[in-house]
């Protein structure tokens, strides 16, 4: 570990005999007080109710921005995520994010000049192939925006790409639940035009986000699977065809509509695959030797497994047959895991983040621990890293990991994991081997994507219950308790399910103490912070918040802390 990452103690730190503990309640924003379109409201969670009144009756309560510029994302109508979000909390820092890192690479043309473009387009070309694209077909900004979908398609055909196969996954879960068609039909025109220009481009394939492909922290590789036997081998998987769904279609408008009537319920981010075939019924997108593919998604957790499907050899790859294997070159438009680089070749370079928490921490000293179930592992451990894998001192820090459910129960089981999870949380508190522990309680998101409006409510009460839990423990061990959140989602929803996606919701940040004497309090909500980008207090503010708590100075580079000492 660098000296350079040994922190500073503070002046008059507080002395606790236990942890201070972090724990995120993914997707529990700030909304309105109507029990009717909020389940938070709904579901009345007496603790956490309780210990942010309390947090506030101590002055140790503030709101936090968890979107748009406050996380590294280019305007305020901008959502925020999980990946930006536990970037900020883990770095202190504002890096541009996603979108907005790919938007800069657009704008300034960089993207279309690097030697990674040029081999793409170099390998197609040598072999008179094909240039295959996937990715979710939405604006929804959280792992993709048709902006950047058309923008790559022009970039294509100026680099003198003469035929394109598209492969789309629905969204409905970022978006509206049913707006599939409206993403399809924009895409739809926009290859028309292309086609007038003698370049040769069509949809190939398709399904829905949460049933094709994008899987991610190895939940159901069978979604992989079936993006793979899509995209590669134009195969339409037995089990997802019945007498009245072929799979098998001359458009993908014709396919979503079938799949519609047959299966209201599914919506489009679990809308059935299909192919798209030509008059004799082959397949038009089935990949072949020497064509290229570009995974237009520019978030990296559920991008990782099926770009590991495109690029891993044969005897690394265990999670099922690929079958045969063309000749590909692969690139994503983001490099989705910085620490062992996946992909090798991606078009645009990720933020270089440096000066993590856990870098400090580590280098101070301090041992940690973090836990979640699989869907938000990666959240606390990769992206609260800096998009590093593993850990950074292991004689210092535990991580921990909870199975999810398949993806498929998330909305019948609301409840998820999240006690097993808590069951591991209050054992390392109670441990008293950690001094700084984190844990992020997946149920408000996972569940707010459903739509489901009681079984949001339900996944709120079971937070309620691991929270009580957690406090309960937190109290006996004499440490401090963090309640905070990375994004709203729960916190908007209504009866009919069409409200899935994530919001512009600030979120809570209150500090229960239970030992506490008036030490200190957190700088009052809507007080200016002291940075000087004027953003006011947001997620990456919390890093020097929480190392003030630990005893320590926050480093220069930090955006600043919460912390008030008294005087």
């Amino acid at each position: 570990m660098s000296h350079d990452y040994h922190l500073a103690p503070l002046a008059n730190p507080i002395h606790r005999e236990g942890p201070v503990v972090l724990l995120i309640l993914d997707g529990y924003g700030i909304g309105k007080n109507e029990a009717k379109e909020n389940p938070i409201v709904a579901a009345n969670p007496v603790v956490i109710n309780e210990l942010v009144h309390q947090a506030k009756e101590h002055h140790l309560y503030t709101r936090l921005k968890a979107h748009g510029p406050a996380v590294g994302l280019p305007s305020e109508s901008d959502m925020g995520n999980s990946e930006v979000g536990h970037n900020a909390f883990g770095c202190g820092q504002i890096y541009s994010q996603g979108t907005k890192l790919v938007d800069e690479s657009f704008a300034s043309g960089v993207i279309f000049r690097t030697p990674q473009w040029h081999q793409v387009v170099a390998e197609t070309a040598a072999h008179n192939g094909t240039l295959h694209m996937f990715g979710l077909l939405s604006d929804g900004n959280i792992h993709s925006h048709m902006n950047q979908i058309f923008k790559l398609l022009d970039g294509a055909v100026e680099s003198g790409i003469h035929k394109i196969r598209m492969h789309v996954l629905l969204d409905g879960r970022d978006v509206s639940p049913t707006s599939g068609l409206v993403y399809i039909n924009q895409l739809e025109e926009k290859l028309a035009k292309l086609r007038e220009h003698n370049v040769d481009a069509r949809i190939a394939t398709g399904g829905g986000r949460m049933y094709v492909t994008m899987d991610r922290y190895g939940s159901d590789w069978k979604m992989v699977q079936r993006g793979w036997e899509l995209m590669v081998h134009g195969v339409v998987m037995p089990e997802d065809v019945t007498s009245e769904y072929s799979g098998y279609f001359r458009s993908a408008t014709e396919a979503i509509e079938l799949g519609r009537r047959l299966w209201p319920a599914k919506q489009d981010q679990y809308n059935p695959p299909f192919v798209v075939v030509d008059e004799a019924g082959q397949p038009i997108g089935r990949m072949q030797d020497g064509d290229a593919v570009i995974n237009w998604n520019f978030r990296g957790d559920r991008a990782v497994q099926i770009t590991q499907t495109f690029t891993a050899p044969d005897a690394e790859f265990t999670h099922f047959a690929r079958g045969a294997m063309p000749r590909l070159t692969y690139a994503g438009l983001l490099e989705y895991d910085t620490e062992v680089h996946i992909p090798r070749l991606f078009l645009v370079p990720p933020p270089e983040i440096h000066h993590t928490m856990g870098q400090y921490l580590c280098a101070s000293g301090v041992t940690s621990y973090a836990v979640a179930e699989t869907h938000k592992y990666g959240h606390v451990t990769f992206f609260w890293n800096g998009n590093k894998s593993g850990c950074i001192d292991e004689h210092l820090e535990q991580y921990d990991c909870v199975e999810s459910l398949p993806n498929a129960q998330t909305e019948s089981h609301p409840e998820m994991k999240a006690p097993e999870v808590t069951d591991k949380l209050v054992e390392a508190i109670r441990s008293g081997r950690f001094r700084f522990v984190r844990c992020n309680l997946a149920n408000p998101d996972m569940v707010g994507h459903t739509g489901n409006f009681q079984s949001c409510v339900r996944a709120v009460q079971c937070m309620n219950q691991c929270v009580e839990r957690v406090a309960r423990e937190v109290e006996a061990r004499g440490g401090i308790l963090i309640i905070t959140a990375d994004h709203g989602n729960v916190e908007i929803k209504d009866n009919k399910g069409s409200k899935t996606s994530h919001t512009c919701a600030p979120v809570d940040f209150a500090v229960r103490d239970f030992a506490y004497h008036g030490e200190y309090t957190l700088l009052p909500e809507g007080q200016p912070t002291a940075d000087a980008d004027g953003l006011g207090a947001g997620l990456s503010n919390v890093a020097a918040t929480v190392m003030n708590m630990l005893g320590f100075e926050a480093p220069a580079v930090y955006r600043k802390s919460l912390y008030v000492p008294a005087h």
